[in-house]
């Protein structure tokens, strides 16, 4: 059996290595604090959209809008050219059924 003091000198190196130890695994997470919290961001922001994933179809769309502007202009000019149509269709469509009873009948 061991002597008592040599026990005691060894339980105190013991504890004082890991102190060093914990000391240095202190100081490697500290170093991981910010990046940990970075994924962990990630992480939680990736459950939000797959949870609301009409937010994120809105979010890519308003990427794309924001990307491809001419994208706007296409559907300014489409829009226009609804209106026009719906402004001008009530009067074509009179101007047709007028020359269709202005037919000679027998004549196609």
């Amino acid at each position: 059996m061991e002597d008592p003091i040599e026990l005691t000198r060894r339980k105190e190196r013991l504890i004082a290595r890991a102190d060093v130890q914990r000391q240095a695994l202190g100081a490697a997470f500290r170093d991981l604090q910010r990046p940990i919290g970075v994924v962990d961001r990630a992480v939680a922001a990736t459950r939000f959209l797959r949870a609301h994933p009409v937010l994120l179809a809105a979010i890519i769309a308003g990427l794309i809008v924001l990307r491809h502007r001419n994208v706007m202009g296409l559907a300014a000019r489409g829009l226009a050219a609804w209106r026009a149509w719906r402004a001008v269709a009530p009067w074509l469509e009179g101007l047709v059924r007028g020359l269709r009873r202005a037919r000679v009948p027998g004549e196609r």
